[in-house]
């Protein structure tokens, strides 16, 4: 039995560059891990071929979803004799831009090959995770990076989070992926040349950065979604568009906070009425 955790990832800076001839989109992002995860336990039992979910998510535990699909696949490719039962304790919200299912793919591929003793190379779990998910490969590693290509180019970047957190404000609303890239297609996506923002980075200049974060779906949903745009230009004029950002596809916005910095209570209660409301550090 081995348990790990799977980390939600935000998107910081996110730029549509384009789609290949076989459908996938080409992308360019600055991603991070936050403090929010699931818990995946993995176990083998003694029933062949068998790749079980049991979790406090419905939707896992209907073993139709990706998550169970490159489990099921882990296991016919390199231990078809075994079976296992996977354990999901889920926090991480569903559709919510925050790489729920891409984190907790992940931390299988690690799981199995640790339980398995497979000794995979970096370049196999990126190749497994792509079958299944663009974020996938990003969301094997730890920290901070940036990711290109269809997400299989994934360069780790040294930046230190320690004086700030992220304020996530989740609308409970689930947004499809698929849905939002169709509009972008047909109506272009909002690009902008992230060279700048990582210059900042690698200057160290957290605020800097945080003046230039940036998401190219972000206003084909609120396009599409009057409630989030109302919500959008909320938290706007509350905090000002810096360090202000939909993540994924959506419906969840962050805004990167410096440690001790004051945020009005009343606002933040409001919000919790109707939202998931709370802050987390940097992984």
């Amino acid at each position: 039995m081995i348990t790990k955790k799977a980390y939600a990832k935000v998107n910081l800076f996110l730029n549509v560059t384009g789609k290949q001839s076989d459908g996938y989109h080409t992308l360019e992002m600055i991603n991070a891990k936050i403090n929010l995860a699931d818990t995946i336990t993995i176990s083998s039992i003694d029933l062949p071929h068998a790749t079980i979910i049991v979790s406090n998510d419905i939707f896992l535990s209907t073993q139709d979803n990706i998550v169970h699909d490159l489990a099921a696949f882990m296991m016919r490719t390199f231990v078809p004799e075994a079976g296992i039962k996977i354990e999901i304790d889920k926090q991480i919200p569903f559709g919510a831009g925050l790489g729920g299912n891409s984190a907790d793919c992940a931390a299988i591929i690690h799981i199995v090959d640790d339980l398995f003793e497979l000794n995979l190379s970096e370049a196999d779990k990126i190749d497994i995770g792509l079958r299944y998910g663009a974020d996938i490969p990003y969301c094997l590693y730890d920290g901070t990076a940036l990711v290109r290509g269809i997400g299989e180019r994934v360069t780790p970047l040294d930046v230190d989070w320690s004086e700030y957190k992220v304020l996530l404000v989740h609308p409970r609303q689930y947004i499809s992926t698929k849905s939002i890239f169709s509009l972008g297609d047909k109506e272009g996506f909002n690009y902008r040349d992230i060279e700048p923002a990582l210059a900042k980075l690698t200057e160290k200049d957290i605020e800097g950065f945080s003046s230039l974060c940036h998401n190219s779906l972000q206003e084909i949903v609120l396009n599409s979604t009057p409630e989030l745009r109302t919500l959008a230009e909320e938290m706007t004029s509350q905090f000002g568009s810096k360090g202000l950002v939909m993540t994924g596809s959506g419906s969840t916005f962050i805004k990167l906070l410096r440690r001790g910095e004051k945020t009005d209570s009343r606002f933040i209660a409001r919000l919790r009425e109707n939202y998931f409301v709370d802050s987390f550090d940097f992984k």
